[in-house]
């Protein structure tokens, strides 16, 4: 089961209401559930996602079709697929991210912890999107693979790729 725990604005995006929410559970998926967010950048709306076991993130930006309960799941799915794949991980690997996946639900963000780390890395994801030129400009996949290299406090100094790679290549 994918719970997908999204920040206030991002419920509101959607258009769920508190009565369409669900309590969010633990879940055995390697990558845990998952907290969304959502920022602008060169006047685009980029969503965030990060894993809250691993704090492993990506990014991706809203194209000219809006946002919905329906594609969100779709996006999350999608591009956690592209991030497994550009990063070099073999496809059992790829599949044992996504198999849990296969219904969601959507949840409140439930951790001060991992609400604020998931806003240091809009914080770090901005900053060097400006800083390399804006959206037009940057490389968005270099920032996105820089951005899960860099140690984690919360992770003791782990990194996210090495704590994720590690929960998808565990033997059962």
């Amino acid at each position: 089961m994918l719970y997908l725990k999204c920040t206030a604005e991002v419920l509101k995006t959607v258009g769920l209401r508190k009565e369409h929410l669900a309590e969010a559970a633990a879940t055995d998926a390697p990558l845990g559930n998952w907290y969304v967010n959502r920022f602008v950048a060169d006047r685009r709306k980029i969503y965030i996602f990060m894993s809250e076991p691993t704090l492993l993130s990506f990014v991706l930006h809203q194209g000219k079709k809006p946002v919905t309960v329906h594609t969100l799941p779709n996006m999350l799915l999608g591009g956690l697929q592209q991030l497994l794949e550009m990063r070099g991980l073999p496809r059992s690997s790829i599949d044992r991210a996504l198999a849990p996946y296969e219904a969601g639900l959507f949840a409140r963000t439930d951790s001060r912890s991992a609400l604020g780390s998931l806003n240091d890395l809009v914080h770090c994801y901005r900053q060097m999107i400006e800083f390399q030129g804006g959206l037009s400009a940057c490389d968005l996949t270099a920032i996105i693979m820089k951005m899960n290299s860099m140690p984690q406090r919360k992770l003791d100094w782990g990194r996210s790729w090495d704590i994720a790679q590690e929960r998808l290549t565990q033997p059962d």
